[in-house]
């Protein structure tokens, strides 16, 4: 492997920890909303599992696939960056992206909850009737 590919991999690994970290943070302040601990497991695994495939595919694209110790350095170098300097500040642009989400899946789930009442105040007519006979 060459000089210029072994940086490109380098920085490659360096940027994909400040983002692949961020991008956890995200999701995972969305996943926390979820009840169901196992539902939750699964989807922070299918998120690690995509993360690396990702990972992989930017190394395969840049060098053939080899993975060194020295771009996991990296990567575990930009996850300590961002955890240290940039965690605070982004906490607030984490905020906003979630408010967001937020405002746009508002409708979607107004809709939810208002079929799940319609569906409990007629399975409550239907016991009632039932008693009744």
């Amino acid at each position: 492997m060459d000089l210029v590919t072994q940086i490109q991999g380098i920085g490659y690994s360096f940027v994909y920890g400040i983002v692949f970290t961020f991008m956890y943070h995200l999701i995972y302040s969305n996943l926390v909303k979820i009840k169901f601990k196992y539902l939750r497991y699964f989807l922070q695994i299918c998120c690690g599992i995509l993360f690396a495939g990702i990972y992989f595919t930017g190394l395969f694209f840049i060098n053939e696939g080899v993975l060194r110790f020295y771009f996991l350095v990296a990567l575990l170098f930009g996850l300590i960056i961002y955890q240290n300097y940039m965690h605070q500040q982004m906490m607030i642009v984490i905020y906003y992206i979630n408010k967001a989400i937020d405002y746009v899946f508002f409708p979607i789930r107004f809709v939810f909850l208002r079929f799940n009442a319609i569906m409990r105040s007629i399975k409550k007519r239907v016991k009632r009737c039932q008693k009744k006979d």
